[in-house]
């Protein structure tokens, strides 16, 4: 049996004295399972060149058929997959599942589980959670509910590239993009807060065409999650506003009907974007929501395929 083992530092092999990667912070460790790792010598894994960032709540039953196609959209991009889970019900218990049935993929999988308590700021608080433990130069952000396809993710990454931008925005509002899955209701209320966002902040949303979108991808290099306050789901209006100098492009994508679970978009998280629209307007300086002295945990569910030929010294 593998004996649990924590170390401050990395989401590559535990302790190891080749990592080159950014230390976590002090309310975050590391958790790997001494027996995910080949016996010493042994290989180096590749430093993953894009990380998956996937915030949950109560979406057990759509986390198989996300995973796999996940995978299958970045096969050939060395990937790592995040899921910042703040759920009650076995969700995690099926992330882990499935991630120890895909052993050996192509993707690293991880796990932060964030308990009562430790879930400040939401989904937002979520995704800064992730974007602290990640060290991927890239970082992509979407919706575990299937409605963000992840076939689009490498289109995402060409045009971040391609574009020299620092973020690439999954837009239901430019070119080929479509709302469908929202409904009539959902997409009314989508298109009014997206329109109330562009009043308060014509500058810093100029050229975006859907501030609302839970689904892009960003330079991880250009995003200090010390400086966001998040408060609720909507994350990327958050970053719009908090990192005003980002260089952004957008990619149209459909947005599709939800498989499984339950929509996220209740009253509840309605009047917190409101909220959060007065913050960001009003009270730029206000206080981020206080972490919880112990924070979560990063579990190292599945790791990334080590390079052939490269031995560790």
């Amino acid at each position: 049996m593998g004996v649990r083992t924590s170390c401050p530092l990395t989401l590559d092999p535990p302790c190891s004295p080749r990592h080159r990667g950014t230390l976590l912070p002090d309310h975050i460790t590391l958790a790997a399972r001494e027996d995910s790792w080949p016996a010493v010598p042994r290989a180096v894994p590749p430093r993953p060149e894009l990380a998956v960032l996937v915030p949950t709540r109560d979406e057990a039953a759509n986390i198989e058929e996300l995973l796999g196609r996940i995978a299958g959209a970045v096969a050939g991009i060395p990937t790592e997959i995040v899921f910042v889970d703040d759920s009650d019900d076995d969700t995690p218990a099926v992330i882990r599942a499935a991630a120890h049935r895909r052993r050996g993929g192509a993707c690293r999988v991880s796990l932060i589980h964030r308990r009562d308590g430790q879930r400040t700021g939401g989904l937002g608080g979520a995704v800064a959670d992730g974007l602290r433990a990640v060290d991927a130069p890239w970082v992509c952000v979407l919706d575990a509910d299937l409605q963000h396809p992840p076939e689009v993710i490498p289109r995402l990454l060409a045009a971040a590239q391609r574009d020299g931008a620092d973020l690439a925005v999954a837009s239901r509002y430019c070119g080929t993009g479509r709302s469908d899955g929202l409904g009539p209701v959902r997409t009314v209320v989508s298109t009014a807060c997206g329109s109330a966002a562009k009043l308060l902040f014509p500058i810093r949303l100029r050229g975006v065409t859907d501030p609302m979108s839970g689904f892009f991808l960003v330079r991880r290099a250009a995003v200090d999650p010390d400086g966001l306050r998040p408060r609720g789901f909507k994350i990327l209006l958050e970053l719009l506003v908090r990192h005003g100098r980002l260089r952004s492009t957008e990619v149209g994508f459909a947005f599709a009907d939800r498989r499984a679970g339950e929509s996220k978009g209740t009253l509840r998280e309605g009047l917190t974007y409101v909220a959060a629209l007065g913050h960001l307007r009003l009270g730029r300086g206000a206080p981020s929501p206080s972490r919880p002295a112990v924070g979560a945990e990063l579990e190292l569910l599945a790791p990334l395929p080590a390079r052939a030929g490269t031995a560790a010294s």
